[in-house]
């Protein structure tokens, strides 16, 4: 909830929103985009699930379910493509059972979708789409009920409608999974295979704002709308760079298995995700150059519990990182460079007889990607920025077995202020 509330307050107060005919003007930089909200709710029908009994497996179903979402995102291209980041909000079981619970969501969506016909006010436009998720299953059977979380990374097709008029627009759609089928370990030794949902429907209501056109700025808008569509990021750059500084939500995934958790904890999930917290950017931009320096401060814990085990990995990192833009079109402008983090790691287990600690420290090598929301170039003092950290190399040592560290850290939005570049932003409002 910390993370949606953040995201809703940086959009909010970013600029000045104001409804405009999209595209009424024709394609230009200051509409290639527009940002919107979605609140909506996932439909997942039933499915048959199974518990131990004795000597013996039974199957019994779960409920359908409805998880209510929060999408934020943009209309890019003109209408013609949709990007995307989902969270959601809670489950509701349709039905209660009182001796199973069972959680199915997902922890966070990536996705893009294509409008062959380029979305306009009161026409429906059907569009397809892909998106990358973090799927969580958990189910809880009592008396015990301390069964574990598992998460996997699926690839999801997507296909639906839009209709809308002014700032509004309505989605209706469907999910399909490629895969459905966990390994899911119902006892400490037992593992069974359960088959979940492979769709589910969805609909939402979209509010579109502005955050990239000033109301008060005609003047300047009407200066950055004369760049070509594919331009250099540092184009008409006035100073050499800039001071920053960033703050955004993030999570972190772990991309391989555990070789001390196959032998000693089995039925622990095999590719935890970590809490969500917040990446913290101090830096400096080389505007001329297009380079971008900055040291970087995120603290990811990854809890692994399940049948009276209890496993947490605590990091506290410090990145350094360079990277550099490789194009600006009409204010979307990925970058690409390398990091080095230190890394402190607070290693925990517990179990009902034994308790073991260990700290780690490690100096890893990494890649940063990811890209900014630009279209005022060099002279933007608020920017929207999307970070993802790769260690391909990470790991521990826990008693003589190598415990994977490998990461993708996911920066979901970062907001990016430039002190210096405020004050010459207020002295182009239009007088």
């Amino acid at each position: 909830m910390k993370q949606v509330i953040f995201i809703l307050l940086v959009f909010c107060t970013s600029k000045k929103n104001f409804a405009q005919e999209y595209l009424a003007e024709g394609k230009n930089r200051l509409n290639f985009a527009k940002t919107y909200f979605e609140l909506g709710g996932q439909y997942s029908p039933t499915f048959l699930s199974k518990k131990p009994t004795g000597s013996s497996i039974q199957s019994f179903e779960n409920s359908a379910s409805i998880v209510p979402y929060l999408n934020i995102g943009g209309i890019h291209f003109w209408g013609h493509a949709d990007f995307y980041i989902s969270i959601p909000l809670a489950q509701l079981n349709f039905k209660k059972n009182d001796s199973t619970h069972f959680q199915l969501n997902h922890s966070v969506v990536t996705g893009a979708r294509f409008l062959p016909w380029a979305y306009r006010d009161k026409k429906i436009r059907p569009f397809i789409g892909a998106s990358w998720a973090v799927v969580n299953f958990k189910q809880s059977i009592k008396p015990n009920g301390n069964q574990p979380l598992f998460s996997k990374n699926k690839l999801l097709l997507d296909a639906g409608l839009l209709y809308g008029k002014s700032n509004f627009i309505a989605r209706l759609g469907v999910n399909f999974f490629f895969t459905n089928k966990w390994n899911y370990p119902i006892t400490q030794s037992s593992f069974q295979q359960i088959q979940t949902p492979n769709w589910s429907a969805y609909i939402g209501l979209i509010y579109t704002i502005e955050t990239t056109r000033s109301k008060n700025m005609e003047t300047e808008n009407a200066r950055l709308n004369k760049y070509a569509g594919l331009s250099k990021p540092a184009l008409n750059a006035l100073k050499k760079g800039d001071w920053f500084f960033g703050i955004g939500p993030s999570s972190s995934f772990m991309l391989a298995k555990s070789d001390y958790n196959e032998v000693n904890f089995p039925y622990f999930n095999k590719k935890p995700i970590s809490n969500t917290y917040v990446d913290i950017a101090l830096g400096y931009q080389f505007n001329k150059a297009g380079i971008v320096t900055a040291l970087s401060y995120r603290n990811p814990k990854f809890t692994n519990e399940a049948y009276g085990a209890k496993q947490i990995i605590k990091k506290n990192s410090i990145a350094l990182e360079v990277y550099k833009f490789l194009t600006d079109y009409s204010g979307f402008t990925p970058y690409l460079g390398l990091n080095l983090a230190y890394d402190n790691i607070e290693y925990s287990e517990k179990t009902n007889t034994t308790e073991y600690n260990k700290t780690c420290k490690n100096i890893n090598p990494g890649i940063t990607f990811g890209w900014d929301i630009l279209p005022g170039k060099t002279e933007q003092w608020f920017v929207l920025r999307t970070n993802l950290r790769w260690y391909p190399f990470s790991k521990i040592d826990i008693n003589g077995k190598a415990f994977s560290q490998k990461q993708m850290e996911y920066n979901v939005i970062q907001a990016v202020f430039y002190p210096s570049r405020y004050k010459n932003v207020k002295n182009k409002r239009d007088k």
